[in-house]
């Protein structure tokens, strides 16, 4: 009985030619490799599994070569149990991550991968490992984040080109029952000279084409779970900043690491640059405002949070429901962001306005009054959560009918100031800016619109010396500032006026990078922006930073051009260089193109393709008909040499040739003069022309002088030949021996 399961399992594994190219296996190994080590780069899988598949894979691959010739069965029997112990590991692990499924299914990919690589004897077998390859170097671009992944294409790609021409090398050698003689060094070559073709006819062609707006979310990424069993303080937690004592009886303090507008305070009278490194990635369809804290409460030096009152929501397996107050008078559509953080930050929980779902890791978090989120944890590196928003649309003409009469008001939080004699001063101003307005609306417009004409963002500004109240040290002393102080001063110009207003810290947008996808937020994209209260309408987000807008459905679009992306994001990482000078020229010039292309109507647009394609079509009508004749008297010329025009016979010869060319009979490049004469009798059938072929021969190659009776006789023979010609061409119907 085990005799007959073993033959019954050898029936199933037939014996294949084994593959005895080491350069083919080579090159595939290299390509499963790339593609292996390129999708641990990324992160996502522990040590073990960094070291052990790459290591596996060539252990799997000398194993496969060297016992390529041999059945194996022993071994295909432990694969095959492995596999299903694979199966089944996937399946429980799949069971623990059904939001975000792409790191078990990739894993998957990798540990089949690893048990194929002991089992490729024959050449089928490579195909499907570089057919694996591929797969998994596509998987991985469902994982990237960073610009690595291209550096792991690009090799990807090079060593499959490499494999294919090994894999075109061994199949014509098959064929041809003999190895083609083509070293590794060629092959390298020609591999690479394949590549940079391939490459030189994509780049174009990617560059032109339109690329989709919308973030493709097929799933919600989401780092591992915790479970959080006990309290947590609901605090703002920033380990780049100290929380001992009253900040506002300490000198100002700033890390250039972390924006001092993440803390439970924030002093106007801290100055500083932050530096560029990236600390948020974001998937998503648009630029946006990412929010942190809401600050309501101003002592005349910054700004504090005044209720530390939170609400705990907990789940059992995400998504955590939020039931923020919000607004249901206004248009809103929902969006879905994803967040990777790339550096450790605050345990703020940063996302656009208004968060309805939230897929983090952790099954408790808490909330304030003001609608920010806090982490039980703060964020490090790696962490990946993503969150669904409502995201209202404001409008003027709506926004002019609010507040209504009932409508409950903010509180007394958002319009109470320090009673100092600097607020006598900035409550004047307010009244002037604002007293031509009737809405809550325009009046607010006029604050922001006052404070970007008349006021200098700068980045440079020296510190406050003098012990006056910083809002109105900005306003009529140093009148430069940064972004908090834009927004402290419309938010305490607003209250003198009587609206309720706060200041909110958090990120700006960033930059999109459109190899990866994502938008890149740098630390120096921290920011500070107004919301007003609107009665039933809610709290409407303003910015008065000159420079800086507030992100609405119209600037928020991107352009579906891929050209223009590239040139703009390289702009923004060089900087103003020489180079980031020149993509800044042929960037602003590509978008001028693009937007006038765009704004010419479409009718127009086809009519213009319409008259390109038929100037074209039209001249090379009119180049092969009148200058093809020309191209093919310099062709015969060229056989005839350069004193053609001083024999007589040689300028028969070349008239008779056109005629033949007209009807379709051409001397082909590997053809002697005879042997082009032996066709032109068989289609003529008579003997002329290979007589005269004869004596063009002697007159051309052996350099005789021919008698006088020889050029009549030639020129006799030709003077037959056309006669004939004319005859054919009156006769088209006759059949053309010889064309071929």
């Amino acid at each position: 009985m085990p005799g007959k399961l073993v033959r019954a399992y050898g029936r199933l594994n037939p014996r294949h030619i084994p593959e005895d190219s080491p350069g083919l296996r080579l090159s595939v190994l290299a390509a499963v490799l790339i593609a292996e080590v390129t999708i641990f780069s990324m992160g996502y899988y522990n040590a073990i599994e960094t070291v052990a598949v790459p290591a596996l894979t060539i252990a799997g691959f000398t194993y496969s070569w060297k016992f390529r010739r041999r059945r194996n069965l022993l071994m295909k029997f432990i694969l095959s149990i492995l596999v299903v112990a694979v199966a089944v590991l996937f399946v429980r692990e799949l069971a623990t991550s059904f939001l975000d499924t792409r790191l078990p299914l990739i894993k998957l990919l990798l540990w089949l991968q690893v048990l194929h690589s002991f089992d490729v004897p024959a050449r089928r077998d490579l195909k499907f490992s570089l057919a694996s390859g591929l797969t998994m170097i596509a998987a991985g671009a469902v994982l990237s984040t960073g610009m690595a992944y291209i550096a792991g294409l690009a090799l990807f790609s090079v060593a499959a080109v490499v494999s294919l021409l090994y894999f075109q090398i061994a199949e014509t050698s098959q064929k041809a029952t003999r190895i083609l003689g083509a070293g590794p060094a060629q092959i390298i070559a020609y591999g690479a000279f394949a590549w940079l073709a391939g490459v030189a006819m994509a780049v174009p062609l990617l560059l032109a084409m339109p690329q989709s707006t919308q973030a493709k979310l097929h799933s919600l990424p989401i780092s591992s779970l915790q479970q959080i069993f006990g309290d947590f303080s609901p605090k703002v937690s920033n380990p780049f900043y100290s929380s001992d004592g009253n900040p506002f009886d300490q000198p100002p303090r700033f890390d250039p690491e972390s924006y001092y507008g993440f803390n439970p305070y924030m002093d106007l009278r801290s100055r500083g640059n932050l530096s560029d490194d990236i600390v948020l990635k974001v998937r998503s369809d648009s630029y946006d405002l990412y929010r942190g804290i809401v600050f309501d409460h101003y002592n005349g030096k910054g700004w504090e949070i005044s209720s530390d009152e939170t609400v705990d929501v907990t789940t059992d397996e995400p998504p955590i429901d939020l039931d923020i107050p919000g607004t249901s008078v206004v248009q809103i559509h929902t969006e879905i962001k994803s967040f990777f953080v790339q550096t450790d930050l605050p345990n703020i929980i940063f996302t656009s306005w208004k968060p309805r779902q939230l897929f983090f890791p952790a099954n408790r978090i808490k909330v304030d009054d003001y609608g920010s989120l806090r982490s039980p944890f703060e964020l490090t590196e790696g962490t990946v959560y993503s969150v669904i928003t409502e995201q209202p649309s404001y409008s003027g003409k709506t926004l002019r009918n609010y507040p209504r009469t009932g409508d409950l008001p903010a509180g007394n939080e958002y319009t109470n100031l320090p009673g100092s004699e600097e607020m006598l001063d900035v409550a004047r101003l307010s009244q002037e800016v604002t007293r031509d307005y009737s809405t809550r609306y325009d009046k607010v417009l006029a604050i922001e619109g006052y404070l970007k004409q008349n006021y200098s963002y700068d980045l440079d500004v020296p510190p406050q010396t003098k012990d006056e109240d910083a809002v109105a040290y900005f306003l009529f002393e140093e009148k430069r500032g940064y972004c908090e102080h834009f927004a402290s001063a419309m938010v305490v110009m607003a209250r003198n006026a009587g609206i309720p207003a706060r200041v909110v810290t958090g990120y700006t947008g960033g930059t999109y990078n459109p190899f990866t996808g994502l938008w890149e937020i740098r630390q120096s994209d921290a920011h500070a922006w107004v919301e007003v209260f609107f009665g039933s309408a809610g709290w409407v987000p303003f910015d008065p930073t000159p420079g800086f807008d507030v992100p609405t459905s119209q600037n928020q679009k991107q352009s579906p051009w891929l050209a223009g992306k590239i040139f703009s994001y390289l702009e923004d990482v060089l900087g103003g260089g020489p180079v980031g000078n020149v993509l800044a020229s042929v960037g602003g010039a590509l978008k001028s193109i693009i937007a006038f292309t765009l704004s010419i109507p479409l009718k127009l647009l086809a009519g213009l393709a319409l008259i390109i394609a038929a100037v074209v079509w039209g001249g090379r009508i009119v180049r092969e008909r009148f200058l093809g004749e020309y191209r093919r008297r310099r062709q015969i010329m060229g056989s005839l040499g350069e004193d053609y025009s001083r024999e007589e016979v040689l300028k028969e010869y070349l008239a008779l040739a056109l005629r033949l060319q007209k009807q379709g009979l051409v001397r082909r490049h590997d053809e002697t003069l005879r042997e082009f004469a032996r066709r032109v009798s068989c289609y003529v059938g008579a003997n002329e022309f290979m007589d005269l072929s004869v004596i063009v021969e002697r007159l051309r190659y052996e350099e005789v002088v021919l008698p006088e009776k020889s050029t009549r006789i030639a020129c006799e023979l030709a003077r037959h030949l056309k006669g004939k010609l004319d005859s054919r061409e009156q006769n088209p119907g006759r059949t053309a021996r010889g064309l071929s």
